[in-house]
């Protein structure tokens, strides 16, 4: 009969000692465990890119003057809205005898090369969006019923030479899409509202979302408007 006692007193020791482990067990933080912290460690994104660009157009007086973020011009079927042109600047008039070289003038004041990316969207009637990230021509395959998206390299073609819009075969590490003309497609009076237009700057994959779309703040946008 002793030894019966004896056994369960062991037993209970045992059972109160399993208890008062797994009671400290979880009073540690939960911060503190190492799977916790893998999971939760995640770098911040830190945008570091000082670029600052603006958009331009031609204008009246034959330079390439900066655009207003509001930007109003007729839309005729199949005719050129505007033609915008990214440049690493915020001055309002540009001179100069060849893109080319205005170009390199503005983007030799950084050490680091950035790569240039546009974005684009606008609303139907029906309800139907359009949103898209351009980094390359097909990109902008999606609505070119409505609305006819051209991209060009400016700065990396030979002067006084006639040059087209890029095409995807076009495209290498190289190539810089300084430019993007806007072309009224033959149903883009279903357009409803303003085409948005953001011309931006990135060095990684980390300037841009979970979706896909850039969160950075080297950028400058302009609202199309039909007059």
């Amino acid at each position: 009969m002793k030894k019966v006692v004896l056994l369960c007193i062991f037993v209970l020791f045992l059972c109160g000692c399993e208890f008062k482990l797994i009671e400290k067990i979880e009073q540690v933080p939960a911060e503190n465990l190492i799977f916790n912290k893998e999971v939760n460690d995640k770098p911040e994104y830190k945008d570091e890119n000082p670029v600052i660009l603006s958009l331009y157009a031609d204008n009246a007086f034959g330079v390439l003057g900066k655009v207003e973020h509001d930007f109003h011009e007729k839309w005729v079927k199949k005719k050129d809205i505007v033609v915008f042109n990214i440049l690493l600047t915020e001055e309002d008039d540009i001179t100069g005898d060849y893109f080319q070289d205005i170009w390199k003038k503005y983007a030799d004041n950084y050490t680091t090369s950035y790569k240039v990316g546009w974005y684009v969207s606008f609303e139907l009637t029906d309800g139907t969006k359009f949103e898209k990230v351009v980094n390359s021509p097909k990109d902008v395959e999606d609505f070119y019923d409505y609305l006819e998206v051209y991209l060009y390299d400016s700065a990396n073609v030979a002067k006084d030479v006639w040059y087209s819009h890029l095409l995807e075969k076009d495209m290498t590490e190289e190539t810089i899409m300084t430019s993007m003309k806007l072309t009224a497609g033959s149903k883009y009076e279903e357009i409803n509202g303003p085409i948005k237009v953001m011309g931006f700057t990135f060095d990684s994959e980390d300037d841009f979302d979970e979706n896909g779309l850039y969160r950075g703040n080297s950028k400058y946008i302009v609202n199309v408007y039909d007059d």
